[in-house]
């Protein structure tokens, strides 16, 4: 239950934000709004009245839409008004939905993000009685460099041994957080193999670094992080094509595996007490709402934005029946498609990790 609930609530917060867009700048444009509704109908009751527009609550609490009049309606699709207009009008759920998401993850920033360091050479046993365990040796440091020369991997810290023939006499490492420095005696080379003087190493240790960035480098990481979720949309069939990305990894989500992803991080969130997770992947959700909207695909703002651009290079409109017949077979088959995604959401899941 409560994963339905987060799924709903950042779903409705993505769309009412994308609506907002909408209504700013339809006003902008002086198009004329008839209703601003948080909800779906039937209509519960009125909350206020202002500038011509009634904003309204409705029963099914589930994000928001605008009701453009008649005249508005037809310039919002083509009919006549100023294309650039139009097209802002088009334009702005996106530019909501991308400024929501850089304000996201500018919190995420700010208030600190995970980074991993996976690049360090693990001690993985230390025997008992060995000089490693005299020296200072624990189960769990991190060998970050040795002699000054850092290094990040099991084969790196012995090429390096042998090459000055074990003759090691100070290691960086990472312990419980805190770096410091280990002194080596001599008497016998160290680390000219994996196992050497009562120590076994290991690769892929690591650890995890939460850095907190001042407001204004928050900002700038978060507007290159929403960028590179909206880039990564649009360059999907190139990484496809190229082999950098397998197939099955990429197929669409419908609305049950946006709610079990949606789950997954409400319950790491709950878990560890770090808003994090779910403040990240609204984020992620936000800027890829934006991105799909603006693909030029009909029923969508950019399949009428396209039509906008033929509208342009032609001169003249097509005919008014011909481009709401393309957008309702749009809206068809994007249903469809949506079932089609719920259907592989619920048959084989996204791999979310452990629960």
């Amino acid at each position: 239950m409560t994963t339905v609930f987060v799924a709903v609530a950042i779903l409705s917060l993505l769309t009412f934000v994308h609506e907002v867009g909408h209504l700013i700048f339809a006003k902008r444009a002086g198009m004329r709004v008839d209703e601003f509704g948080l909800g779906y109908p039937p209509r519960l009751l009125t909350l206020a009245r202002l500038g011509g527009t009634m904003y309204t609550l409705n029963l099914v609490f589930f994000g928001a839409f605008v009701r453009l009049g008649e005249q508005s309606l037809a310039e919002a699709s083509g009919t006549q008004g100023r294309k650039r207009d139009r097209a802002m009008f088009l334009f702005g759920g996106s530019l909501m939905n991308i400024l929501l998401s850089i304000a996201l993850f500018a919190v995420c920033f700010a208030s600190g993000w995970p980074l991993a360091h996976d690049r360090a050479v693990g001690v993985q046993r230390v025997r008992q009685g060995s000089v490693a365990e005299a020296v200072g040796f624990r189960e769990g440091d991190m060998i970050l460099a040795a002699n000054g020369h850092v290094v990040s991997s099991v084969l790196e810290l012995i090429v390096y041994a042998r090459s000055v023939h074990g003759d090691i006499r100070n290691l960086t490492i990472r312990r419980r957080g805190q770096i410091s420095s280990l002194s080596l005696p001599a008497g016998g080379p160290w680390f000219v193999q994996p196992e050497t003087r009562g120590v076994l190493l290991r690769n892929d240790a690591g650890w995890v670094e939460i850095r907190s960035y001042p407001w204004p480098h928050a900002l700038q990481h978060a507007a290159l992080a929403s960028l590179r979720s909206v880039m990564n949309l649009f360059t999907l069939p190139i990484q496809i094509l190229r082999g950098r990305l397998p197939v099955d990894l990429v197929r669409p989500m419908g609305p049950v595996g946006i709610a079990q992803l949606t789950g997954q991080a409400a319950r790491e969130a709950a878990a560890s007490g770090w808003w994090f997770p779910l403040l990240q992947l609204t984020a992620t959700l936000s800027a890829a709402l934006a991105a799909t909207n603006l693909l030029p695909i009909p029923g969508l703002d950019g399949g009428r934005l396209l039509f906008i651009a033929i509208e342009a290079l032609r001169g003249r409109r097509l005919a008014t029946h011909t481009e709401n017949l393309v957008h309702w077979i749009g809206l068809v088959l994007m249903l469809a498609l949506v079932l089609i995604a719920t259907y592989y959401d619920i048959t084989t899941p996204f791999p979310l990790g452990s629960q």
